[in-house]
């Protein structure tokens, strides 16, 4: 008999415990395998479906379209409730198969039996491809079960459950509740509150939660938990407790409310039992509501993920439930008359370029889990509150010390002051954008203020703005061809336009030092509105001192320009001294550079920096000052390579560029050879790639040129 390939929807059926039952009582097993068979054949032969044979205790069989195999499914399963002897398990998958001699083959017959294994007992379980065709089905009601890696299945496959009027599948007894907190007083660290349709369509809840913990695996060394009830709210996960009492109230550490156009709904069962439950809880707890970070700033244990935007109202009610500091990370797909939540597959999309990338939003979610968890280590030993699984690293209890000469002499550095900028809130469409920024500008050694989202009510507004300005050294303003919000009493007068002004009276000021820098994004002259061009030539026509409108091409570009001019004459002096060579390697490079500089060390005076992980811009400091006092400074990298490039070209510009006293030798080894490729051609800047054993030569060789040219 030839071959037959088409099109066709599988289902797989298994009697629910008939192992054990052929184990117990034989009879009794042959007898539930009769009384199937007259359940199963009637019903695919009615629904236009073939019987394509037994598995064990289980049938397979095809359907030519995807609705008659689950009317047949559903009506299979009302039989077995009926009946009240065996309950069953289905799962349906569609997809091209071949029809051979009586039995069937292909990729989605091993699909289907691998959905069919998932099901609860007197339960249906459909793939995707299923689900679509019954969208226009209003008899058949289903919702998203999760997405699974299926054996032997390429792709995850996203699976869904079909409703069975009056069958309901077994419920469990409350699990016991298994500890999993980095902290042994909590029961997971993260939990994840959403409404459930928010995830009953497409499944976007669950996509984000396995996205967000593979993001923290990559980015935290703990291993954290995630608590996360895929149930509706109505029969979410009761669990039993320590003390015995049974709940689906769950104790953690970082509350993620998913905020959707629905989740401020005062009277739902999220907003009642998951997010005002968090928020009474943490009033008794040691660590409280907000975390001190490393910088000085507080962070609510609280994070909201907007996946909409949402009505003013639900802002504004947020921001009083949240003490007035709403800090949100959207993942919104904003396009004219769209509001969705942003998916993985919209990376791929060409179209706005403020949109916000899924990738990008996932990871500053991830970073600020990880400071919220730094804060709370810190907490920890500042109040001797015992933890799990946190123990200081080398480099976590490293003494401050920085050697600068291999002859022992040292650097003592006490901890530096970061100066605070004001990153002004931006119109809605740079949102992300200034998220951005503020990580840039905390990199570049700022702390930055506003840590928390633009307040929603006006007069709130101008009080932090102003509150947090004072608190200042200077301003950054980021424009886009966007006006921004207006304000409800003056709708001539942006946020934006308000804080410029606040800003320029700051500067104003009798004897102020403070200084403004004004940016517009390099996408924005495509489309700017006319209120904002007005707003724009406002700007340039009252341009005064310790202002600038720069005109860099990025941002990159444009936090080193701010923090060239806010730190240079603020600088830290440090021990310095005259020397011939002054030679810089990073930590990971440490063992190499140790032969290279007791070489050159028997000819010349050296003066060496280890660059160690953490204290970046401190080392860098130094070396800015250390440079002019040598004849000659040599970056050195092996491994280190990803740090020495951008560190040269910033130590570069610090020192003056083309203009600098001293010149620089930039020299890797040629092992990796991945180092061949990296170069930094700039005047006053010696570049080179050598094999280990001819760097000291090089170094003398250059040496020896600048002392001749001298």
């Amino acid at each position: 008999m030839p071959q037959l390939r088409q099109l066709a929807a599988i289902m797989f059926t298994d009697i629910v415990g008939y192992t054990a039952l052929m184990g117990n009582d034989e009879q009794r097993a042959f007898e539930l395998l009769r009384k199937n068979r007259e359940i199963h054949k009637p019903v695919i032969e009615e629904f236009g479906g073939k019987w394509i044979k037994e598995l064990g205790d289980g049938v397979m069989a095809s359907f030519p379209s995807v609705s008659s195999a689950v009317y047949a499914a559903i009506k299979i399963q009302e039989a077995c409730h009926e009946a009240n002897a065996y309950e069953l398990r289905i799962g349906i998958h569609q997809g091209e198969v071949i029809f051979e001699e009586g039995d069937i083959f292909g990729d989605a017959v091993n699909i289907a039996a691998r959905i069919q294994a998932l099901a609860a007992p007197s339960s249906i379980l459909v793939s995707e491809s299923v689900q679509r065709d019954l969208s226009n089905k209003n008899d058949i009601q289903s919702e998203f079960f999760r997405t699974e890696n299926l054996k032997n299945v390429k792709e995850p496959v996203k699976v869904y459950r079909i409703f069975l009027a009056g069958i309901e599948p077994k419920k469990l007894k409350a699990p016991k509740l298994i500890k999993s907190s980095i902290i042994p007083e909590y029961e997971f660290d993260i939990h994840i509150s959403y409404r459930y349709n928010d995830n009953n369509y497409d499944g976007w809840v669950t996509e984000f939660v396995e996205k967000l913990h593979q993001e923290l695996g990559a980015t935290c060394k703990d291993k954290l938990s995630i608590f996360f009830d895929k149930n509706p709210e109505d029969n979410r996960l009761q669990f039993e407790h320590e003390d015995g009492s049974v709940s689906s109230k769950i104790k953690s550490l970082i509350f993620l409310p998913i905020i959707s156009q629905t989740y401020c709904d005062v009277n739902s069962y999220v907003w009642q039992n998951e997010f005002k439950a968090f928020k009474e809880q943490i009033k008794s707890e040691k660590l409280g509501n907000n975390i001190k970070l490393q910088n000085g700033n507080s962070i609510s244990r609280v994070i909201p993920v907007k996946i909409h935007d949402i009505d003013m109202e639900d802002v504004k009610l947020l921001e009083n439930e949240l003490s007035g500091s709403l800090r949100s990370i959207d993942f919104i797909f904003r396009e004219d008359g769209v509001n969705r939540p942003l998916l993985p597959l919209d990376d791929e999309k060409q179209g706005n370029s403020y949109r916000p990338l899924y990738r990008n939003q996932i990871n500053k979610l991830a970073n600020a889990v990880k400071e919220i968890i730094s804060g709370i280590k810190q907490f920890q030993k500042e109040n001797v509150f015992e933890y799990s699984s946190f123990s200081p690293t080398l480099t976590q209890i490293r003494p401050n010390v920085i050697s600068t000469s291999i002859t022992g002499a040292k650097v003592q550095m006490g901890e530096k002051q970061k100066p605070n900028i004001y990153l002004a809130w931006t119109s809605n469409d740079l949102k992300e954008r200034r998220e951005e920024m503020a990580i840039i500008l905390q990199k570049a050694g700022f702390n930055v203020l506003p840590s928390v989202d633009c307040p929603a009510d006006d007069e709130m507004f101008k009080q932090r703005t102003n509150e947090e300005m004072q608190k200042c050294v200077c301003s950054l303003h980021m424009l886009s061809g966007e006006f921004g919000r207006r304000f409800e009493s003056e709708d001539e007068v942006s946020f934006p336009q308000f804080q410029f002004i606040e800003a320029k009276k700051k500067i104003d000021e009798p004897a102020s030092e403070f200084q403004s820098f004004i940016w517009i994004h390099p996408d924005s002259n495509q489309s700017m509105k006319p209120t904002q061009q007005e707003f724009i030539k406002y700007i340039r026509n009252n341009i005064t001192r310790n202002m600038m409108f720069s005109n860099s091409a990025g941002p990159m570009q444009l936090v080193d320009d701010i923090r060239v001019v806010m730190m240079k004459e603020k600088a830290e002096v440090h021990d310095t001294k005259d020397t011939e060579i002054f030679f810089i390697f990073n930590q990971q490079d440490e063992e190499d550079a140790k032969i290279i500089t007791d070489r050159l060390s028997l000819e010349y005076p050296v003066e060496i920096m280890n660059i160690m992980p953490d204290g970046e811009d401190e080392y860098r400091e130094v070396s800015s000052q250390q440079i002019p006092k040598s004849k000659l400074a040599v970056v050195y990298f092996k491994y280190a390579a990803d740090w020495a490039l951008p560190f040269i070209k910033q130590i570069w510009k610090e020192v003056g560029g083309a203009s600098s006293p001293t010149p620089l030798f930039f020299v890797g080894e040629d092992d990796p050879r991945s180092n061949l490729a990296r170069n930094f051609k700039a005047p006053k800047v010696v570049s080179t790639i050598a094999p280990k054993d001819e760097i000291p030569a090089e170094v003398k060789k250059v040496y020896t040129t600048i002392v001749n040219l001298k």
